[in-house]
């Protein structure tokens, strides 16, 4: 799933077509769509993220153009527009090195079913392998289950570890993690 070089210098996917819709490597230009679908994953899933519409929608332009810069972020398009997102994040400190994040998953309700969480899932995975990188972790709400089947079937595992949910005490943060193979 990786390609050329994207404008910014970043190697790996700049957009790859798969059946009935395509991925896409987002940079600062792109900061309307990934606003737009930020909000609608957070409308549409509140318990599934650690942040709040209220606390993003407030953003201006250079909010959303920044946050982009800081991360690798891909979508996914069909012909009504984008249908999903993913994140990629990278640690910093020297025993964290190695070690990548998963983070702001997230699959439309239409298109839920049709492989777009997979596809986002094994570009986050390849960004993250191309990058040097020996393991991909990631945080899930313990109530969303879909969620986990699918990082399950994609090979994360559960770690043991868990963070109170900051908006639900009655909910946990459950961290998984992919580690890849010698062959990948």
């Amino acid at each position: 799933m990786t390609g050329g070089t994207s404008e910014s210098g970043h190697s790996g996917i700049r957009s790859v077509s798969l059946p009935g819709f395509h991925l896409h490597e987002i940079h600062p230009g792109d900061w309307a769509s990934h606003r737009d679908i930020r909000l609608e994953m957070l409308r549409d899933a509140p318990d599934a993220f650690w942040y709040t519409y209220a606390d993003e929608a407030a953003f201006e332009e250079a909010d959303w153009r920044s946050r982009i810069e800081g991360a690798w972020l891909v979508q996914a398009h069909d012909r009504t527009g984008v249908i999903g997102s993913a994140g990629l994040g990278s640690h910093w400190e020297p025993e964290r090195a190695h070690t990548a994040t998963l983070f702001a998953m997230y699959v439309a309700p239409r298109a839920r079913g049709a492989g777009v969480g997979k596809a986002l899932v094994r570009a986050v995975l390849d960004e993250a392998r191309r990058r040097g990188k020996d393991r991909v972790v990631l945080e899930v709400a313990d109530v969303n289950t879909a969620a986990m089947g699918l990082y399950e079937r994609s090979g994360f595992v559960r770690t043991g570890v868990t963070h109170p949910h900051p908006r639900r005490a009655e909910s946990v943060g459950v961290e998984m993690e992919y580690v890849f193979s010698a062959s990948e």
